[in-house]
């Protein structure tokens, strides 16, 4: 196929350098460079210099650059998700966060509901997948609304695998985002770790849409609850047999070896008519399951 010269320019002229661009407000291709902006961006090196190209349409005679028009960009997008994913897979605070890329904390939760209206997953290397995952929540406000994250990492390698946020810690979302995780991991899962969820929504959710999957609830967060939920107080009336559970419950979890778990814990059995309290029975229930 034969091409003249000036069907070659035309051609040529919307392509690489040379590209036109269509104006965002009327769609025309009648532009021209008309200067540039001078500015600065925060990335995370810090605030560096940009030079951004300007555009006139001769039809309209709007003034606007490749990010749009009256759009000035003062943030990278590498520095959003590196602020929006610090937040997601730590235990720091909004504050925090804020302060160590010198943001508002109004800001990481505004990107925050851009970046995260879905499950997102990383690069997951399948060399660093143990076959053990662990989950977790955690709460944030955005908006003016209670909002909660749900994150996955490989428990071994620590190594993160996915995160969403929802409108809240429960069976419905929970069990969308394990149906989510279970296609996207690479390897046969054997095993999960959690807590027990809001309301316990991680307990029954797990054994559905891993049936044949051991479960195993985080020793860190059950043994906040057992701090939490029994009384410390020397005022209550159980004070002494409260310190006992404790201090045997505690040998459980954290013995050396699974003989010496089993151990305490036929120990605990063998009390359990000792400790009278409802609390008592629901905790040594737990211990046991």
């Amino acid at each position: 196929m034969l091409i003249d010269k000036r069907s070659y320019d035309r051609i040529y002229s919307c392509h690489e350098y040379k590209e036109k661009k269509r104006c965002p407000n009327c769609s025309s291709l009648d532009t021209k460079k008309n200067g540039f902006i001078y500015s600065k961006i925060l990335t995370v090196r810090g605030k560096v210099k940009r030079k951004t190209q300007r555009f006139y349409c001769k039809k309209c005679g709007l003034s606007f650059t490749h990010f749009g028009s009256k759009i000035r960009k003062r943030t990278s997008d590498h520095l959003k998700r590196q602020a929006v994913l610090d937040f997601v897979l730590t235990k720091n605070s909004l504050r925090e966060v804020g302060n160590r890329y010198e943001l508002s904390k109004t800001s990481v939760l505004n990107w925050l509901s851009l970046i995260s209206d879905e499950t997102h997953s990383f690069r997951i290397d399948a060399s660093m997948c143990s076959g053990v995952i662990q989950i977790d929540g955690k709460e944030i406000k955005l908006g003016g609304q209670k909002k909660s994250i749900l994150l996955s990492i490989d428990a071994k390698t620590k190594q993160p695998l996915s995160y969403r946020i929802s409108d809240g810690e429960n069976k419905q979302t929970s069990e969308s985002f394990l149906q989510s995780l279970k296609l996207l991991y690479p390897l046969e899962i054997r095993g999960i770790i959690s807590d027990f969820g809001r309301g316990k929504c991680f307990l029954g959710v797990v054994k559905k849409v891993f049936p044949q999957v051991p479960h195993q609830v985080c020793l860190v967060h059950f043994m906040r609850y057992v701090w939490m939920f029994i009384p410390r107080t020397k005022r209550s009336k159980f004070y002494l047999r409260n310190r006992l559970l404790k201090s045997m419950i505690k040998n459980v979890i954290k013995a050396s070896s699974r003989e010496e778990s089993m151990y305490w814990l036929e120990k605990i059995n063998h009390f359990k008519p000792f400790f009278r309290a409802s609390y008592h029975n629901r905790f040594i229930r737990s211990i046991n399951n």
